[in-house]
């Protein structure tokens, strides 16, 4: 008896999922053209926070209507100087390279990612800092505008982005360390600021000193000149610390010095060098 052939049976065969390719991160932390990337999305959001303060907090919030001609002129330039931070702010998020717009008619956006270089992004630290000096002016339009220079933070970083981009390829010195080195001469530049405060007080004094000493710690703990101040991370958060919630320019309010933000963002690019 013959075999039946066997038919091959007809199924329809389902199509094989292709696997999910992992996608990469945009912004990755790779050496220090990542640290510069880091630091400049720090710099725009401190830099929204300012265009926010300006507008609402010293602008719109403090608007007198109805009063004399000139009683409202600095209110009006913090209005103006917040809606310009706001837009530094956020071009410079988008120049970093961080955001995908998918968006129709809006994707022509994304040219602004070929202005990361350094040379814009001082044009950008610039702009940032004459805007945030022209919001402080509503405050004491006769004193040193130096003294108020808590509000220069997104500015400052822009700075430290620009100069770690130009060496970025030369292998100097590592991100966290020039950060760090950048936080303590600000800190300095802040003590004596506090020393030469009118009205002299002494907690002005006290709290001068404490930054000196603290800068002098970092050193030694940079450079490893002592055994027992080691250039690790913690001893970075410890001293970066005090300088950020116990010395600041104005020495009445308490946190929020530059110098001592600087050294803590020095920390944090220390934990992901590693």
């Amino acid at each position: 008896m013959a075999e039946e052939s066997k038919e091959p049976t007809t199924s329809e065969e389902t199509p094989k999922k292709e696997p999910k390719t992992k996608k990469e991160p945009i912004l990755t932390f790779s050496g220090p053209e990542g640290a510069s990337r880091i630091i400049t999305l720090m710099a725009a959001l401190a830099i929204i926070l300012q265009g926010n303060t300006a507008f609402w907090t010293n602008g719109v919030n403090s608007f007198v209507p109805g009063a004399p001609p000139g009683t409202n002129i600095f209110f009006v330039l913090n209005i103006i100087c917040g809606v310009f931070l706001y837009i530094l702010g956020v071009i410079i998020i988008l120049m970093i390279g961080i955001v995908e717009i998918s968006i129709k008619y809006l994707e022509k956006i994304e040219i602004l990612e070929k202005l990361y270089r350094f040379e814009f992004i001082f044009v950008f630290a610039g702009l940032t800092i004459l805007f945030e000096v022209l919001s402080t002016l509503y405050l004491e339009p006769n004193i040193p505008i130096t003294i108020y220079l808590s509000v220069l933070l997104g500015g400052v970083l822009l700075v430290i982005a620009a100069i770690l981009e130009i060496i970025k390829d030369k292998d100097v010195i590592k991100p966290s360390k020039f950060v760090c080195l950048f936080g303590c001469g600000y800190s300095v530049v802040e003590a004596i600021i506090l020393f030469i405060t009118l009205p002299l007080a002494f907690s002005n004094y006290w709290d001068g000193s404490v930054a000196i000493i603290v800068v002098i710690l970092l050193l030694l703990s940079l450079f490893e000149k002592i055994k027992f101040i080691p250039y690790e991370w913690w001893m970075v958060l410890i001293l970066g610390f005090i300088l950020w919630g116990w010395v600041n320019p104005v020495g009445s309010i308490s946190g929020g010095g530059v110098g001592g933000t600087l050294v803590l963002i020095s920390f944090i690019l220390m934990l992901i060098e590693k």
